[in-house]
């Protein structure tokens, strides 16, 4: 039996996360022939640093490690076959990766990401 909870507000799944990249980009083919890449991020937290997953579609040309970068995106949680079971991830899927010198490029692309949470109903 499947359970469906409806929301009566409309959620934002937004993520913003300043860190280092703390491991190598990794490319793979998709069998549509599209490039993704993934690598880790370090965050900084009152309980110390944590390392978040980050994906994307593409490569990044800044994802270098050492690298202290701002990535905007959202959450997902996927599942899938590993050794003849079913297991899961959770990852941030990346809509940007910029440099954190750059200000007013993370400044723009921030613009949608605000307006967004301002404009939800309830607000």
């Amino acid at each position: 039996m499947t359970t469906t909870t409806v929301l009566d507000f409309e959620g934002l799944n937004t993520v913003i996360l300043v860190g280092e990249i703390t491991s190598p980009q990794v490319l793979r083919t998709l069998s549509n022939g599209n490039i993704a890449s993934s690598f880790d991020l370090a965050t900084a937290t009152a309980d110390g640093r944590l390392s978040v997953p980050v994906s994307m579609n593409g490569e990044s040309d800044v994802a270098v490690v050492g690298a202290l970068v701002c990535v905007l995106g959202s959450v997902r949680r996927r599942f899938f076959r590993a050794g003849g079971s079913v297991t899961s991830r959770t990852e941030v899927i990346a809509t940007a990766v910029i440099p954190l010198r750059r200000k007013a490029q993370i400044r723009k692309a921030l613009e949608g990401p605000i307006e967004n949470l301002l404009a939800l109903q309830g607000g």
